[in-house]
């Protein structure tokens, strides 16, 4: 469905609505006009749009053929607006729709059409099955960004847009709100914003304020010449279902048997997440791995390749995930996980070669994974499987008790990992930029990558940044990746990672960026000076080639806490410590 909006000098409004799914009413029969009733859901605000534009009454409605396109006039006194409506779909079942239905909306950045946007996402949102308290949730979000757009991306009254697109899945809701409008000055700093400019700023700033109690994502996207969006997912909530009952305090191993390793089919994702409670209680980070339909709308999205392992009688008891949330070339191997009943059997190893192989038909060069260092275990089995420390990713999620693993004594703290990368074939030589006191650590990971490195010297920007910034309320954490490097958009990116921090309540922010941009040196310099500190690379995960890592912490945080198994993993743990330690206050204290 597309629906877009403008207003002429004589203050006529033009809507188009096209795509609809058609839908039967309650008997099953299609409607053949809509009633004003379904015109009134459908567009939410629209009456109250009209009433700005001196609109009147609906006083003509034209049935064209096929019976399920109409088109409706609105008659204003002066002039009057057009609404075409094809395909149209009863509004009045309040169920879910059909998953992947897409939905668009492109309106002037004028305050008459704020109740407009309103409507349609109210509309949308219930459409998708959420109840009446996010429904509201929604709205706000969604009027926060747009009335940034409103009052600041067009200046001076200069007429444009605003584009809204929404996507409702089986599991989430995804908005996107996006304008072409003024971007951001690079030259403004923060000095230059004090007093109320800076309240103001800060009251608007990526509307995180709202938007960390309604939605579950948020990310910005600073896109250039193609202007910005802002990007808002909000998920579906699970029934609820009993717990399982407690794990007994020893698990007897299964007879010894064949298995199958293959990949996951639909009905068998009740069986992985059952695998996850046993293996790691509610503990592990993503709680899509514990719903069935959460698994599979990740796998329908093509966001994870599952592959398992089953035995003769048909049970699912290991479980081991692809995860390539964009098209780079590399992946996570992830959501590895076997029944404690049929462990020590080689599942581990086999379905970590099911999934190479997979990798290898997907055209990537290598696999990233994950283990977490509260304990040493998983680093073992993820460097025997040939996995390469590169980076560590600290306070990376919400702290984790590990029941199945018998780790409750100590206090919690946010879970950390360390960042392991495997090439599946020799990597080419890089060269990268990042400031002279790096050098020496950046060339030791290098080696430990078996991949040869050149360095070359730090460069102003030729043209304009572009980034992204991502605000994930589930596991507390913001990332700010930076596509293009411009050491001119610092003071930008500095006020993201604020507002991700203060508005949002980040614990933990994290900022990528390009080493092969000569740019990225200056950034980094930028950023150490800010509090962030130097936390290792990540191979492939920029567009056109490796990532520097550098975090920010807003939360507490014991590194003497963190187990490692091989002595390059403690090396690189103690020159990021070191580097934390340089930082101070400024790791805890938003712009320190």
């Amino acid at each position: 469905m597309e629906i877009h909006a403008a207003i002429a000098r004589e203050s006529i409004a033009f809507l188009i609505i096209e795509n609809l799914l058609p839908a039967g009413n309650s008997d099953g029969r299609i409607a053949p006009h809509p009633s004003d009733r379904d015109i009134a859901l459908l567009f939410g605000g629209f009456a109250g749009i009209c009433s700005k534009l001196d609109a009147a009454s609906l006083d003509s409605r034209t049935i064209t053929a096929p019976p399920d396109r109409v088109k409706c006039k609105i008659s204003p006194p002066r002039q009057g607006a057009i609404l075409q409506v094809r395909h149209h779909q009863a509004f009045q079942r309040r169920k879910p729709v059909n998953p992947s239905s897409i939905v668009r909306l492109t309106v002037p950045a004028d305050m008459r059409f704020l109740e407009m946007i309103r409507g349609f996402v109210r509309e949308l949102a219930s459409a998708a099955g959420f109840s009446q308290r996010e429904i509201l949730g929604l709205e706000l979000a969604a009027e926060e960004a747009s009335v940034n757009s409103i009052e600041h991306a067009y200046p001076d009254g200069r007429p444009g847009d605003i584009f809204l697109k929404a996507e409702i899945g089986r599991t989430e809701l995804v908005l996107s709100i996006r304008d072409e409008g003024l971007p951001f000055d690079p030259d403004l700093e923060p000095a230059d914003v004090s007093g109320t400019a800076a309240d103001e700023f800060s009251a608007r700033g990526l509307g995180l304020r709202i938007i960390r109690h309604e939605v579950d994502e948020a990310r910005f996207e600073n896109l250039g010449r193609r202007g910005k969006a802002l990007r808002l997912v909000k998920r579906l909530a699970a029934p609820a279902e009993p717990e399982p009952e407690p794990l007994p305090s020893r698990i007897a191993p299964a007879p010894p048997q064949q298995y199958e390793i293959r990949p996951m089919k639909p009905e068998e994702a009740i069986q992985v997440a059952r695998i996850f409670w046993l293996a790691y209680g509610y503990s592990y980070k993503n709680e899509n791995f514990y719903r069935p339909e959460g698994l599979l709308h990740l796998v329908g999205s093509g966001r994870l390749t599952s592959t398992v392992a089953v035995t003769d009688g048909g049970e699912v008891v290991g479980h081991a995930g692809i995860l390539r949330p964009t098209p780079a070339p590399m992946a996570e191997a992830a959501l590895l996980v076997i029944n404690p009943a049929h462990r020590g059997r080689g599942l581990m190893g086999a379905l970590s070669r099911a999934n190479e192989a997979r990798a290898l038909e997907m055209g990537l060069l290598g696999m990233s994974v994950n283990p977490v260092t509260s304990h040493a275990i998983s680093q073992r089995d993820v460097m025997r499987l040939g996995g390469r420390p590169c980076g560590l990713d600290l306070a990376a999620s919400p702290p984790r008790l590990f029941k199945a693993l018998g780790s409750e004594t100590a206090p919690p703290q946010r879970e950390s990992c360390l960042h392991c990368f495997r090439y599946f074939d020799s990597p080419p030589p890089v060269k990268v930029h990042v400031p002279p006191r790096h050098r020496e650590i950046v060339t030791r990971i290098y080696e430990c990558l078996a991949q040869a490195c050149t360095f070359g010297d730090q460069a102003p920007a030729s043209a304009l940044g572009e980034y992204r910034i991502d605000f994930d309320k589930t596991v507390l954490k913001g990332i700010i990746r930076v596509v293009r490097a411009d050491e001119r958009q610092w003071p930008e990116l500095l006020r993201a990672a604020d507002d991700l921090a203060e508005y949002a309540g980040a614990e933990v922010v994290n900022l990528d960026l390009p080493l092969e941009q000569p740019a990225s040196a200056l950034l980094c310099k930028r950023a150490e000076e800010a509090g962030f500190f130097f936390s290792g690379l990540r191979p492939r995960e920029a567009p056109d080639g490796d990532s520097l890592r550098l975090q920010r912490l807003h939360c507490p945080f014991d590194p003497d806490r963190l187990q490692f198994f091989d002595e390059f993993g403690r090396l690189l743990f103690d020159y990021v410590k070191a580097g934390m330690g340089e930082s101070g206050k400024k790791s805890t204290e938003p712009g320190g």
